[in-house]
């Protein structure tokens, strides 16, 4: 018995295999198909979700805001000795500190999976799947976890390190777009190449891949981290704030700054459905009307003047331009037309705001679906990890960033790649190189050959080398990476976890995490 994870950037939801066989959801505590990413947390107890938010304005310092998938990858501090001065890869850290404990993104995120994995538990209690008297932190529950496609092994390694953390047994990682494709690809009955547009909260991906129902294979994908519905929220909320004080000739009180980011999104929910929408911002001196418009009026200018009325597609045009390239990049990267995409399905709850829908038809030059039988915007990643689960050997994906060794050329520094973007997975390759003396073994993650236009992803010291090192490199199926350095009589095995990840840190992360109470 596994669950499928949806570890969203705004919202996460659970999947499970029924007795028939039947991905379904599982809801949470709450009897919602899904949970709001966000923690309030004190360093013992911790809620997650609807409680967390509920908890926001009884104790704001212990609130931990969303968005920490957008974290994931950066490290937890900046290690000594390991990034030199002229390295600009070097990552901001993303600490998370929570009574004198870095928890990272990894952590936070641990938090949030020990969360659905104790209603996934609370649930297969009622089914009779568990006996009652079970304790959640006494089960190692077998699970699949979803990322971006974009992620790369850093961000990859420390999902798993985060499902470790949350007492889960991760047996599988599989992309979003791949896990969409799953849902919806297993109910058709013939070969179809698909182009999954996944737009969430915080993340954007899209992928190409041929279906049936057997099973998927991935062609390319392409994507930001940097990219999802909070930031079309975030126009809305510039908007509200700029309007309150030209109008008021004062500032909104920054203790009401939650609230505005509530208000934004529920804007923007509400514009996918009506033309205009009203937010009202109330404060000691009175109530303060704003009117948003979804689209401007046929014919009119469309250039921004100070008294203009706020035409939401009109203010997200970057964003969605942003869309745009990378639909255009994905499809000419692999010498597609759009007539070759037989489907294009939407994933991602952000994918209902309409300008998404219309940019997407004008891209393709055809209606698409815009509601699809038995497939949610909201839970068919996670039925989709469910499925992956169950049929892991029918599923080949690609990597999803080009992985080499640094090497000196004529006193300059390259990349050679030895794994190439959109290879399929798993896949080994190896190379022979001459070493010398101190030689040190660096691998490095990006498109480019120039080391500091890419990601450096570890490094393993060789000692002294007379002759070849043939190095050879090991991506699984979960894009997971390990190198060996192979020049007798030495012989150098290491799996690469990402340089601010080890052991040891990894197992006082676990025990910190199982030591919170998870308060449903």
């Amino acid at each position: 018995m596994h669950i499928g994870i949806d570890l969203g950037t705004t919202f996460c939801c659970v999947a499970y295999i029924d007795d028939n066989g039947t991905a379904k959801v599982i809801s949470n505590a709450d009897g919602s198909d899904t949970t709001p990413s966000v923690i309030w947390f004190d360093g013992k107890n911790a809620y997650v979700g609807k409680k967390a938010n509920d908890r926001k304005e009884t104790s704001p310092p212990q609130f931990i805001q969303e968005f920490i998938k957008r974290d994931m990858g950066k490290p937890v501090a900046i290690p000594p000795n390991i990034y030199i001065e002229d390295d600009n890869q070097a990552l901001d850290p993303a600490p998370y500190e929570v009574g004198g404990f870095k928890y990272g993104a990894d952590g936070m995120s641990a938090i949030i999976l020990r969360k659905l994995k104790k209603d996934a538990i609370r649930f297969f209690k009622k089914i009779k799947k568990f006996d009652e008297n079970v304790e959640e932190r006494d089960v190692t529950l077998d699970a699949v976890i979803t990322v971006p496609a974009y992620f790369g092994h850093r961000e990859i390694q420390m999902t798993w390190a985060a499902g470790y953390a949350a007492g889960l047994n991760v047996i599988g990682i599989v992309k979003e777009p791949t896990a969409a494709a799953l849902t919806y690809g297993f109910s058709k009955s013939k070969n179809m190449r698909l182009m999954v547009f996944d737009l969430g909260g915080g993340t954007f991906d899209v992928t190409i891949l041929m279906v049936n129902p057997e099973g998927c294979e991935v062609i390319t994908s392409d994507g930001s981290k940097t990219l999802g519905g909070k930031d079309w929220d975030e126009v809305i909320q510039q908007y509200i704030y700029a309007e309150f004080e030209k109008r008021n000739k004062r500032e909104i009180q920054s203790e009401k700054s939650f609230d505005i980011q509530q208000r934004a999104l529920l804007a923007k929910v509400d514009l996918s459905e009506n033309e205009e929408s009203v937010v009202t911002i109330s404060d000691e001196k009175g109530d303060t009307d704003i009117i948003l418009y979804r689209t401007a009026p046929a014919g009119e200018n469309f250039e921004i003047e100070e008294n203009r009325p706020f035409y939401f597609d009109e203010r997200c045009s970057s964003l969605l331009s942003q869309c745009r390239t990378i639909c255009k990049r994905i499809i000419e990267s692999v010498g597609l037309e759009w007539g070759d995409i037989d489907e294009i399905v939407l994933a991602g709850g952000s994918c209902r705001m309409p300008m998404i829908q219309k940019m997407l038809e004008d891209l393709a030059g055809r209606r698409i679906s815009r509601h699809i039988d038995g497939f949610s915007y909201d839970t068919a990643v996670a039925i989709g990890a469910a499925l992956y689960g169950q049929h892991k050997g029918k599923v080949r994906d690609v990597v999803s960033r080009s992985i080499g060794v640094k090497y000196e050329r004529d006193g300059r520094y390259f990349i050679d790649h030895l794994i190439e973007k959109n290879m399929h997975l798993p896949i080994c390759a190896e190379r022979r190189y001459i070493g010398g003396s101190n030689s040190v073994l660096e691998a490095y993650e990006g498109e480019s050959v120039h080391p500091d236009e890419c990601v450096r992803r570890g490094r393993i010291p060789l000692n002294d080398i007379n002759g070849y090192v043939t190095i050879k490199m090991e991506l699984d199926e979960n894009n997971l990476l390990k190198v060996i350095a192979d020049y007798p009589p030495h012989r150098i095995e290491k799996k690469f976890e990402g340089e601010e990840i080890d052991d040891q840190r990894l197992k006082e992360l676990r025990s910190k995490v199982q030591s919170i109470v998870i308060n449903l």
